[in-house]
């Protein structure tokens, strides 16, 4: 959360501890735990929302867990898009922990969409409603992904946009 040069060194810090706590190979609910834990001792002072997902392509299965952070959605490749309403935990840095997980099929051809509240998020409007209109748009679900991405951009942006946007995506393909 927030913007600037401090903003960015927390980030970083607490990027090199999630890489760290990530390799013990524990759900994704005990990974955030841990890192809600280290992040509350370091006391930079500076919450951050994350959302952790692990995807197995072999399992066919998604499995995430939020610390604040706005769900994913999953496009499917007839087009309709589910948003996954994930069990919200409090922000890292709280010294709360308490995060739940999740998992779900990730079928063949399904994309994974995991984005920043300055995509969906308006003044004004409730953020779940803004949410919500994700599963309403209609997205070109068989070309490359930047396609997608410049859709979601266009539709939900209507040309401008009130804070950062990041958007990340992933596909199954085998």
């Amino acid at each position: 959360m927030g913007h600037g040069f401090q903003a960015a060194v927390a980030m970083s810090q607490y990027r090199s501890l999630l890489r760290t706590i990530a390799a013990s190979d524990v759900g994704v609910d005990r990974i955030l735990d841990e890192l809600d834990r280290q992040v509350a001792h370091l006391g930079l002072d500076r919450l951050a929302t994350c959302l952790l997902a692990v995807l197995d392509p072999g399992a066919g299965t998604c499995t995430a867990a939020s610390a604040g952070h706005l769900p994913p959605a999953a496009v499917r490749p007839d087009g309709s898009i589910e948003v996954l309403w994930l069990p919200a935990g409090p922000p890292i840095g709280t010294g709360l922990g308490g995060y739940e997980s999740l998992t779900v099929q990730w079928n063949r051809g399904t994309t994974l969409l995991l984005y920043t509240d300055g995509l969906v998020e308006r003044r004004g409007t409730d953020i779940d409603v803004s949410v919500q209109a994700l599963e309403t748009l209609s997205l070109p679900v068989h070309g490359p992904l930047d396609d997608m991405l410049d859709t979601a951009l266009a539709r939900l942006a209507n040309g401008a946009f009130e804070d950062d946007v990041a958007i990340l995506t992933a596909r199954r393909r085998d």
